[in-house]
Order: C-alpha cells, then structure tokens, then sequence
C-alpha cells in the first residue's frame, strides 16, 4: 500500500526536479499506514533561526527525515557546491549529513517535548537519510555517512527506510522498539501537519460583506444627484436596489436647503425607522399616508368596522380631500410643501390617494415637485396601481431605472430569483453565505429548528438586534404564537434580547442583517411569488428559510 502524502502533490512553486522525482519514488515505499510529508518547516531548530526537512516519512518504524541533493555536487575546500539542471548554484559549507542530522535531532527534541506523558510516542525512533538522486555518490571522507546514502544507483526506496532506521538504532544503542500502531502514527502525523480550518466568526462575515455591499449604495447617490435637476421623477427599482436609502437621501439633502419636504409611504414599520433615523429632524416631515389623514379628519370607526379597506382606500381620502377643498387658500399655502415623496410608491399610486395629495404639494402634482420610488412586484394589495401610474404619468414626468442590486449577496438574489420566478436585475457581484433551508415536521419540531439556528446564531456572534422572523400572518396567528416562541414585537430592536418580529407585508421598504422565514404554509397562493419576493430581499447578508416538509415537496 502506497503512503499517504501530504500534501498529496507537488506544487508548482517547488522547482527542484530532484525533489520532484523523490517524491515520485517515495510513492513506491511499501510499509502499511505510513505518511509522507514533504517540506516541513522547523521553527524551532537547534542550531537555525529556521530549518526545513526535505521529506518526512512517518510509518510504524518512526519517523524519518530525508534531505535531497540534486544535479552534480562537489566539495571543494571544505564547501559542498550544488550545481542545478537549471544552472543554478549553491554553495553551503555545511555538510548535507550535519544538515540532516541537525534536523532529525531537533525533530526529535519536539517529539519528545511534545508527548512528555506518553512513553513510547517520546522515545519514537528517528532515523535520517541523505539522498541524492542525480549522482552516484561514493564519497568516503569523516563527513559522509555511507550507510544513509540513497543515490542514482540504489532500486528500493523500501529497503533504504528500513536501512537507516537500522542504521540509527545500532549507531544509538538501542533495542528495537514495538512498531507503531495506526492510531500513533496519526497522532504524530498530526502533531507535525495535521489539517486545521480557522473561519472567521460568522458577525464578522457578515459584516464584511455588508460593508461591501454599503458601498455601492454609496456610488448610487451620486445618480441621483445627476437626476435632482429634473422636477418630477418616476424612479423603479427592483427589491434591494437602494431605493428607500435614496428617497431618504434625496428628501433629507432638499430639506437642508430649506424646503419642506412630506415623506409619504403606506408601511408603518418603514415610518417608525426612518424617523428614528432622521431624529431629531422634523423636516423631512415622515409619515404613514392615513396618520396624514387622519391628522386633519376625525377617523370613522363605525365605517372601519364596516369595510376596513374600503374606507381607507376610498372614503377616508376623499374625506381628506373635502377637507383641503374647503380651506381658505391663505391657510392652505401654509400647509403646502415644497417636494413630496413617495416612498413603496406602488401601494400609494391610486387615483384616491393622488388626488388627495395634491393640493398639498405646491404647483399640485401636475406643475409641483415630486419623486416616486416604486417596484411593480411588490404591489400586493393595490387594485388601482395602473390607473394611478397612468395618472402620474400624465405630469411631464421622468423615468429612471435603477438596475444594480446593492442589498443583497448573490447567493440571496439568486435564491429569491429561483423561489419567487421574479427575475432581479444584475446583482452584486457580492459573495456571501449560502441560504440556508431547514425544514420541520411539525409544531414541535419547528420550535426546535429555530431554537438551534438562533443559538447556532449567537455562537457565531451575531446579535439578536441584527435577526427578524418574518411571517404572512400576524404574530398571534402564525405558528411562532402556536409554540409559544417568545418574539419582539416593536417591529424594532430593543432591549429584550428577543428576535424582531413581523410580517412580510409590514416589512417592506425594510431590511435586515439576518432573516428568518417562517410559515410559508400561510402565505396566500395568489400572491405567493410576491411574498417570497418581497420576504428573501429582505435579508441583506443570511437568509434562512422554515418550511414543512409539504412545502419544500411542491
């Protein structure tokens, strides 16, 4: 059985051909489990800074040092002068039998410092080896040591291991030992080179391919400055193109210049982190489209209770709307703004909504100023998107594209891309962790799984403020409740320690380091590739996705 060798080839910055065919030869030696290291470092040598030992062959007799001497070689006035193939010469006045020596005896004072506690691995055997593959070499002055020489003449690689450690142990005096077993010969092996894998803890992985992808939200900006000339603007966007960071930016670099500026969006959650953000700047003005409405019209419970989203769609506007109608135009040019903003403009563009902001925007919306940030794919709820965008559209408006993905890693846009059918644009070319799909067989189990990848989480030293559940139902509702797994449900980090909560619906135009998908089972069929769409991209740098067994079966 041949060695075991590692590394297990040579690699290409290894130039010496003499090593090279040793190291073919060594492939022939015959002794059961034995190994062989090529190259290994000596940090610690007696009589060097730093010593190398050519070959080390490890098997049940003990551990060998082999040195390797190619092309021609010569000794004049006591310099040993080594002539390559290549050309090249070395001179050493060293002997290359001192040289190995020097090295098998320092290998030895480790292996004995190192197993201290074990007798027969502290007294392994050690044997050492000249060979010089080019040459027959017949030298027989005080420094050569024949007996240990292996040259252009000699055939078994076999025989000359078992004549060196032969050589040495009746050179030191010693009895021969019993052999070495499986087990031992691993544990030395491992002791000089065994394998070892250090990661990086999985925060600082994450935060390194954040910042990465920062970076480019960065290189963005700078488009929209180029586009801040135009007075209306229609800007699309997939999922994770950076349109919420540069609505904020756009909003806030006007407000610096003294203009008041009205930040609308639907999601309430996106409202409470954007003011928390700006804070304590009352200008952008940031607000949840109804909490406008409702600050000047007194809210109708009775109608809420009726038809909930009826009344927020269509009554409650145009309740707003008869409100601004009715105001005097002095008290009106108060109120007006001088930019308004319409932040996940897709469930903000229909005609109610429009009509009822526009008296609020100076110039209106026809002449007024105005930029909309928007992703189609995202529209869940809105019935009236296309007439609304037909409306706006109507304004002199113009359009732009962002076309980069700058929220997320490759291994997340293709996975969204894959789950949902929504194909993204380009996306970064930002590497990071693979998604991670863990499926369960039941409430209980279910628990179990995300009590593991939460604790599998904060060993890696992630903190539970970076982490967000994500679900299509309601706390109360979904299977988080049914298991009793305790959650924060402020829609925001805070001091619990507990993992943010919410759902997919409430989450857009926000995103996370870590999201953890749940309860696919409750995300509605027809609106399926859009929940999974909005829910993937959420996660800047690690998704994992929960499902049942059911669920990843279709």
């Amino acid at each position: 059985m041949s060695p075991v060798f590692i590394p297990p080839y040579i690699g290409r910055e290894v130039k010496s051909g003499a090593e090279k065919k040793i190291f073919e030869a060594l492939k022939k030696f015959r002794m059961e489990n034995a190994y062989v290291l090529h190259s290994l470092g000596l940090p610690r040598h007696a009589g060097k800074v730093y010593g190398e030992v050519d070959f080390v062959v490890i098997c049940a007799r003990g551990v060998a040092c082999l040195e390797i001497k190619g092309g021609s070689v010569e000794r004049n006035n006591g310099v040993w002068i080594y002539r390559g193939k290549n050309g090249s010469v070395t001179k050493k006045t060293e002997s290359p039998f001192a040289q190995v020596n020097g090295n098998m005896f320092t290998l030895k004072d480790e292996l004995s410092r190192r197993f201290a506690d074990d007798p027969k691995l502290r007294n392994v055997p050690v044997a050492c080896g000249v060979i010089f593959p080019d040459i027959k070499f017949c030298d027989q002055s005080q420094e050569s040591i024949p007996e240990i020489v292996f040259d252009a003449g000699s055939r078994s690689i076999t025989a000359y291991i078992n004549k060196i450690f032969d050589y040495w142990m009746k050179r030191r005096g010693e009895k021969p030992e019993e052999t070495l077993s499986a087990d031992e010969i691993v544990t030395i092996k491992d002791f000089m080179r065994g394998n070892f894998r250090f990661i990086p803890a999985l925060s600082d992985r994450l935060d390194a391919v954040e910042e990465s992808l920062f970076r480019l939200t960065d290189d963005q900006a700078v488009i929209m400055d180029a586009l801040s000339e135009n007075e209306r603007l229609m800007i699309e966007g997939a999922a994770g193109t950076g349109k919420t960071v540069l609505a904020l930016d756009f909003a806030l670099k006007t407000a610096l210049k003294g203009k008041r500026v009205l930040y609308i969006t639907f999601n309430k959650n996106l409202v409470s982190n954007l003011q928390r953000r700006v804070e304590p700047l009352t200008n952008p003005e940031i607000i949840n489209l109804h909490a406008l409405f409702g600050r000047y019209v007194e809210v109708d419970q009775a109608m809420i209770s009726s038809d909930h989203d009826w009344y927020f769609s269509e009554i409650l506007p145009q309740e707003f709307r008869r409100y601004l109608d009715l105001k005097p135009e002095a008290e009106l040019q108060e109120m007006r703004y001088d930019l308004l903003v319409m932040d996940e403009g897709q469930d903000v563009v229909s005609p109610a909504y429009l009509k009822a902001l526009s008296p609020l925007l100076k110039g209106g919306l026809e002449q007024g100023r105005w930029i909309l940030f928007y992703d189609e794919n995202q529209n869940i709820y809105n019935s009236e998107y296309r007439e609304g965008m037909e409306l706006l559209s109507k304004c002199s408006v113009t359009k732009f594209k962002l076309s980069t993905n700058c929220r997320n890693t490759i291994q997340i846009g293709e996975y969204c891309s894959k789950a949902s059918g929504i194909k993204l644009n380009a996306f970064l070319k930002e590497d990071g962790e693979q998604v991670r799909e863990v499926q369960y067989r039941g409430d209980a189990d279910f628990k179990d799984k995300l009590t593991d990848i939460l604790k599998r989480l904060e060993r890696g030293g992630v903190r539970s403020s970076d982490i967000t559940l994500l679900s299509a139902k309601r706390y109360q509702n979904s299977i988080l409740a049914r298991t009793g797994f305790e959650v924060s449900e402020t829609g925001a980090p805070d001091d619990s320690g507990k993992p943010v909560f919410s759902t997919i619906q409430s989450f857009k135009g926000l995103d996370s380091k870590v999201v953890i998908l749940c309860g696919l089972d409750d995300i509605p069929e027809e609106n399926y590739s859009k929940f999974i769409y909005i829910a993937a991209t959420r996660a800047r740098t690690l998704l994992y996705v929960l499902c049942s067994g059911s669920v990843a079966e279709s």
